[in-house]
């Protein structure tokens, strides 16, 4: 159930991304729920690879080059998705960019009001009990 919200939440981000983000265009709700699925395959597959060649980059960053990869697998998505006969476009990597950051904040805000966190033990080891 998490997992469909999560995809929710992600066209819902892409969406007000549209609606702020010069350069991106998107048609239907039903588009955009396709488009999620869609970045979300190529976030695992390719974005994962680039993350990986990219190491040094990324490490002498702090991570903020992730951001850069995020852009470019946004932009890619947008090709893809336009390519698929989607109404989701994107016109470059600025878009790309800024629309893959504001999709990721509302995405993200959203998943964190609406999908409950599971309350376990934290992990580590168990404390140690003394007898006397």
């Amino acid at each position: 159930m998490s997992t469909l919200l999560r995809f929710l939440f992600s066209a819902i981000g892409l969406l007000v991304a549209c609606a702020f983000v010069p350069g991106l265009g998107h048609g239907s709700f039903l588009d955009l729920l396709i488009v999620a699925v869609i970045l979300a395959a190529l976030n695992t597959t390719v974005g994962s690879l680039l993350k990986l060649i990219a190491f040094v980059p990324v490490a002498c960053s702090f991570g903020c080059f992730s951001l850069v990869i995020n852009g470019l697998v946004f932009w890619l998505a947008g090709a893809l998705s336009a390519r698929l006969g989607l109404g989701f476009t994107v016109s470059g990597f600025g878009a790309g960019f800024f629309g893959a950051l504001v999709s990721s904040v509302i995405a993200s805000i959203l998943g964190a009001l609406f999908i409950p966190k599971d309350r376990q033990r934290p992990q580590g080891p168990p404390p140690i009990k003394i007898v006397n």
